[in-house]
């Protein structure tokens, strides 16, 4: 019976341990590249809650970012519209995924090593 009981509280811990995870990880050093129809761009998130995003023409802009419920959502430092949220979701270095923009289009992005 103690062992049963012991093996309940590991596992439990152990899946209490996998809900606080960071999801955001492995972007920490790395960059994230979005290629899109109005240009590529790379964003790289930093473990402190800021992200620095650079466009296609070398402009940068950046901000900060939190974790709600599961979603990871971008604030423009300057800017009054409302922060772009998408799934908080944990990725490897080399993984490509499909994202949607703030405006609706569809976007390529890719962790790939280094800032």
């Amino acid at each position: 019976m103690r062992l049963i009981f012991s093996a309940a509280i590991a596992l439990l811990m152990l899946t209490g341990g996998a809900y606080a995870a960071d999801a955001f990880a492995n972007f920490y050093g790395n960059t994230v590249k979005i290629t899109s129809p109005a240009g590529d761009r790379t964003v790289v998130i930093n473990e402190d809650g800021t992200y620095t995003n650079t466009m296609a023409d070398g402009s940068t802009v950046s901000g900060t970012w939190t974790n709600e419920d599961g979603n990871a959502c971008f604030k423009q430092d300057g800017s009054d519209a409302e922060p772009y949220c998408t799934p908080a979701e944990a990725r490897d270095v080399g993984e490509s995924w499909e994202i949607t923009a703030p405006d609706g289009t569809t976007e390529q992005a890719a962790l790939v090593a280094g800032n």
